[in-house]
């Protein structure tokens, strides 16, 4: 008897362990999912879109930057920088109720070289991260809107340009704290060709030369024929 108790003792412990352990109709098992569910709401950001209105511009000729800004977060203005060498153009252009943004620039006396374009769009907090130093539209000096500490400078020692300058603005607005998104795009300023035709009058245009006419070779029944045509004439001649 005693022996049957310690089997049946040890045939419920066993049950019992079964069911803590093994998902038995849910029974010993909870469920995250279930009982805690978990938010999958996520705040999308702004989407910035940009382009210039053409690849290469002439020198004297205007352009336009426009986009569109799309998204949960549209704020009401974006940032366009603008930047070549040690020039640099941050300008604040309103966003139009259809979400597009345009602002055009005039290119007179502006040097010829490769123009890159920055547009910037605030973050959830509704401001932009990144300005140039209050000190001046053209200091260079590119600063944090919270703190104002240098970034990086477009003028000066230690300055940054052009293709340098522009990983420098992408570097700085990618860094962990900055909610800001943006986008970018190039530009070409050229000076018009020394050879470009500036006047309606056309080109003169040369007409093609008449092909040289080529004489065809004698050939031996040529001068037969001519032989024969000779002496029938001289036969039939009248004789004095």
């Amino acid at each position: 008897m005693k022996i049957f108790a310690w089997y049946r003792l040890a045939a419920c412990m066993m049950l019992l362990l079964l069911i803590i352990v093994l998902p038995v109709d849910g029974v010993g098992v909870v469920s995250v999912s279930a009982t805690t569910p978990v938010s999958t709401a996520v705040s999308q950001k702004a989407v910035v879109t940009a382009n210039a209105s053409a690849a290469t511009i002439t020198i004297g000729d205007p352009v336009t930057i426009g986009g569109s800004v799309t998204g949960s977060t549209v704020n009401e203005d974006v940032q366009i920088w603008v930047f070549a060498g040690n020039y640099v153009n941050v300008s604040t252009v309103p966003i139009k109720s259809d979400g597009t943004y345009s602002r055009t620039y005039s290119t007179a006396g502006f040097p010829p070289a490769l123009y890159y374009v920055f547009v910037q769009a605030p973050g959830n907090d509704g401001t932009f991260d990144l300005d140039l130093a209050q000190s001046g539209v053209y200091s260079g000096q590119v600063v944090t809107a919270e703190t104002g500490a240098l970034l990086l400078n477009f003028t000066g020692t230690g300055s940054v340009q052009d293709a340098a300058a522009s990983s420098a603005l992408a570097n700085a607005l990618n860094e962990g704290g900055m909610d800001d998104v943006y986008t970018k795009t190039t530009f070409r300023l050229a000076e018009l060709p020394t050879n470009a035709v500036t006047t309606g009058v056309p080109a003169a245009t040369s007409l093609p030369l008449p092909a040289p006419t080529t004489r065809s070779p004698l050939t031996p029944l040529t001068i037969l024929l001519s032989v024969g045509i000779g002496g029938l004439a001289y036969c039939i001649s009248p004789r004095r």
